[in-house]
């Protein structure tokens, strides 16, 4: 059985940073504002902040992977990564964002929604989906063997 554990989750771009948060059950992922990337420290600085304001538990930083599942633009991130792990008593855990932005930029121009929202919004969502990626990774992994979750399982 999972713990109770309230997760942030991180889009870093080269401009801004998504920024996402789940409830304590790890069944729903919010967006929140995304934050003007200034580097590895400040970005950190206002990740402290999130974790004590929204009591949260750990975070979760989209890494970029190729096709061939190899790390790109790994610099940035890599940097953001050494100095979170560094600095938060928390877990640091990664997950593969390939796609996440399309993915959100899709979900959002199916949503209807104008494309100036759109550009504010999508950091948000790509960090939403980056999180739930990561929910349901852990769910599938705590997963006892033999139990059917599906819908209409017993």
């Amino acid at each position: 059985m999972l713990s109770a554990v309230r997760w942030l989750a991180l889009d870093i771009g080269a401009r801004r940073v998504g920024v996402a948060l789940c409830d304590r059950d790890e069944r729903v992922a919010t967006p929140l504002p995304a934050l003007e990337f200034a580097g590895a420290e400040a970005l950190t600085a206002a990740v402290i902040r999130l974790l004590a304001a929204h009591e949260l538990d750990g975070v979760v930083v989209g890494v970029p992977v190729t096709r061939a599942g190899t790390s790109r633009g790994e610099g940035r991130v890599a940097a953001v990564l050494a100095v979170l792990r560094e600095a938060l008593a928390v877990p640091v855990e990664t997950v593969d964002e390939r796609g996440t932005t399309a993915a959100a930029e899709a979900a959002l121009r199916d949503a209807g929604m104008p494309p100036t929202r759109r550009r504010q919004a999508l950091d948000g969502v790509a960090a939403q989906l980056i999180l739930e990626a990561f929910l349901e990774r852990r769910r599938a992994h705590h997963r006892p063997a033999g139990v059917d979750r599906s819908p209409g399982g017993c």
